[in-house]
């Protein structure tokens, strides 16, 4: 029975994070968001864009959907955590990739900033 449980559980987690890693196109294009993300001014609608373009490139459907509605509302801040919790998941999985790690550690550091304001 535990062993049963283990390989659903193992079946379950590569299902989850099959989608998840990321392509040498998708790599550069979210380091390149992210050396962005971390020069534009904060509260801006240009961070607001950046911010859906690398949802959209971290395939996140609800942060992308949240950054169309207003930046003060709940719903925004809901995507922002739903962004958060997709950069830790490519944080995990190229955690070999220095650059790709800095980059996303920045969007982090940002996001961060941002919710606790």
């Amino acid at each position: 029975m535990r062993l049963h449980l283990v390989l659903v559980l193992c079946i379950v987690c590569a299902l989850a994070l099959g989608g998840a890693c990321l392509s040498k196109d998708q790599e550069e294009s979210v380091v390149s968001l992210s050396n962005q993300i971390a020069v534009v001014k904060t509260g801006t609608i240009k961070e607001t864009r950046l911010l859906r373009l690398l949802a959209i490139a971290l395939n996140d459907r609800t942060a992308v959907e949240a950054t169309l509605t207003d930046p003060d509302s709940a719903s925004y801040k809901a995507g922002l955590i739903s962004l958060t919790q997709a950069i830790k998941i490519y944080a995990w999985i190229g955690r070999d990739d220095e650059v790709l790690m800095r980059s996303l550690q920045a969007v982090a550091n940002r996001l961060r900033d941002i919710l606790t304001k």
